[in-house]
C-alpha cells in the first residue's frame, strides 16, 4: 500500500516529503466522477487492450507483440485523459498512442535510474508552478550536462520519461491539465546536441508517453540558438510550437507563479532551493513509495 505524506515525512522528513501529493482523490474516486462520454472511452480502451494482449498471447512468438502486458487500471485513466489533439478523451487518438508505448517505461525505479538521476540533468520541481489559473506543475532540465557522446539517448530518454509518468501518476491534475517543461540552457554548447537525441526527446514531449506538456520554457538559450531552434521546428507540430518561449531568465517572472525564486533550484541563477538536496530527496521519496508497492 503506497505511503501517505504523513508517513513519509515521518519516515524520511520534509526534504523528501514535498515530492509527496496531498489530498488526492482515489483512482475509484476518479473513476465514479466521469460522465458517461468519459467513462465509456475508459472502458473501450481497456476492453480494447486487453483483448489484444489476449490475442498476441494466442499467437504466440509468430507475434512480434507477444510480449505486451495489461496496464493498471489508472493508466488507461490516463492514456484517456492524455489523448492528443484538443479533444481529451477520444479513443482513437488515445490508442494510437498505447500502441506505441513502450512498456519498458513501467518498470523503470528511482534505483535503476540512480547514476542518472544524480547527474542532475532532468528532475521535478516541487512547489513550482506556470502562472494562474492554469498553475501548471514543472519539470526542469539542465541540457548541458547531457553528452551524447558519453551517455546514450535511451538513458536520458528513460530519465524523461520516468519523471513526466511520476507528474501525471502523482498528481489528478497534472493527468487531466497537462504540465510544464522549463530548460535552463547555461553553459549549453553543440558537445551537448545530436539530432537523433533531439528528436526522439521532441516525440516523448508530444503524446510518445500519455502526458499533455502545456508550456515549454526554453531560458537563457545561446545567441546562437536559432540554428538549433530551426532544426527542433520541424520536429514539433503546429500547435506545440506555440507552447513553446524562448526567454531570458529576467523574463521568467511572465510565465511563473510569484515567489518563484524560492521553488527554483540554485542551478539557475535567480533560484534558491539546494540543487543537489532537490535531487537526493526526489531519489529518497521515489525509492521509499516503490520499496512500499
Amino acid at each position: 500500500m503506497l505511503k501517505t505524506y504523513d508517513e513519509i515525512k515521518a519516515e524520511l522528513g520534509d526534504g523528501p516529503a514535498r515530492f509527496a501529493p496531498i489530498g488526492e482523490r482515489s483512482f475509484e474516486e476518479q473513476l465514479e466522477s466521469l460522465t458517461k462520454q468519459e467513462k465509456s472511452c475508459y472502458d473501450t480502451l481497456k476492453k480494447r487492450w486487453e483483448e489484444r494482449v489476449e490475442e498476441k498471447k494466442l499467437k504466440g512468438n509468430k507475434s512480434a507483440h507477444s510480449n505486451i502486458q495489461s496496464f493498471p487500471d489508472e493508466m488507461y485513466l490516463t492514456f484517456a485523459r492524455c489523448s492528443p489533439g484538443s479533444k481529451k478523451f477520444d479513443v482513437e487518438s488515445a490508442w494510437k498512442v498505447m500502441k506505441a508505448y513502450d512498456q519498458s517505461f513501467l518498470t523503470l525505479t528511482a534505483s535503476k535510474l540512480e547514476s542518472q538521476l544524480e547527474s542532475k540533468t532532468l528532475f521535478l520541481v516541487p512547489g513550482l508552478k506556470s502562472k494562474e489559473p492554469e498553475s501548471h506543475d514543472f519539470f526542469y532540465m539542465r541540457p548541458s550536462r547531457y553528452f551524447p557522446k558519453d551517455t546514450s539517448t535511451e538513458i536520458v530518454i528513460n530519465n524523461l520519461g520516468y519523471c513526466m509518468s511520476e507528474m501525471v501518476n502523482s498528481k489528478e491534475k497534472n493527468a487531466a491539465e497537462g504540465i510544464a517543461f522549463l530548460a535552463n540552457m547555461d553553459d549549453w554548447s553543440f558537445t551537448n546536441f545530436s539530432i537523433s537525441y533531439c528528436h526522439s526527446f521532441m516525440m516523448m514531449l508530444q503524446g510518445k508517453v500519455p502526458v499533455r506538456v502545456r508550456m515549454f520554457l526554453i531560458v537563457n538559450p545561446p545567441s546562437w540558438f536559432n540554428n538549433i531552434w530551426s532544426i527542433m521546428k520541424s520536429m514539433l507540430a503546429p500547435d506545440f510550437r506555440k507552447k513553446v518561449h524562448m526567454i531570458p531568465e529576467s523574463e521568467l517572472n511572465e510565465y511563473l507563479m510569484d515567489g518563484f525564486e524560492e521553488y527554483l533550484p540554485d542551478d539557475i541563477k535567480c533560484g534558491k532551493v539546494p540543487t543537489q538536496d532537490m535531487v537526493n530527496d526526489f531519489i529518497k521519496y521515489r525509492k521509499c513509495v516503490e520499496d512500499s508497492k
